[in-house]
């Protein structure tokens, strides 16, 4: 007569290690699973139209240039203001020597507006030490894929791209497109409201 086959469980360690290899593969992809969504660029335009705004609105209250700083290599965000009451360079030998609009041509050859390129002349770049953002990585995958300033030739896809808020409620118009995967979001930023919005996919006549 033959013995009934006794049936072997689980050991206790063995559950352990199937539930250890479980986690660590749940683990790896959780974040492929985020980025195929989008969601981490979806959640860095949000992010960043809200930072653009109250940007902007600092700009105005303090009577002072902002700017957003947009690291398109190292993936990172950051806002900060000149200081002083409008920013204005006050520097002896540059004080009451207005330039002409021939020279402020050549010194910002990128900006078509005759009127910002006197506001950019006027600033103190050197002098942004106000931190408002530390330098913040984005999350994931998500990258800045390029940054257009109207009135500028061409997209920066490279190296800094910057967005300037000026006192008195004025701002550069800009797109910045935020990307993960063949996700796309675009960050409008409008020059005289401030107001920002978020629009999904690219924004027609933005190249």
């Amino acid at each position: 007569m033959d013995r009934p086959v006794r049936q072997r469980g689980f050991t206790l360690v063995e559950l352990m290690i199937v539930v250890g290899v479980i986690a660590i593969l749940t683990a790896a992809v959780i974040p492929s699973v985020a980025s195929l969504a989008g969601s981490n660029a979806r959640q860095t335009a949000g992010e960043l139209a809200g930072s653009l705004r109250y940007l902007f609105d600092t700009a105005a209250m303090r009577h002072v240039t902002c700017r957003m700083a947009l690291d398109l290599a190292g993936r990172t965000v950051s806002a900060e203001c000149a200081p002083g009451v409008v920013g204005v360079a006050r520097d002896a030998d540059k004080a009451d020597l207005p330039e002409d609009d021939e020279a402020l041509a050549e010194r910002f050859p990128d900006e078509r507006d005759a009127e910002r390129r006197r506001l950019l002349a006027k600033t103190r770049f050197g002098g942004f030490k106000d931190r408002l953002l530390k330098p913040r990585e984005l999350p994931g995958h998500a990258v800045i894929r390029s940054v257009r300033v109207e009135g500028r030739e061409r997209p920066i896809t490279e190296g800094m791209a910057y967005v300037h808020f000026f006192p008195g409620g004025q701002a550069e118009r800009a797109f910045i497109e935020v990307a993960e995967g063949d996700h796309l979001y675009t960050v409008v930023v409008e020059p005289f409201t401030g107001r920002t919005r978020v629009v999904d996919g690219a924004v027609e006549g933005n190249r």
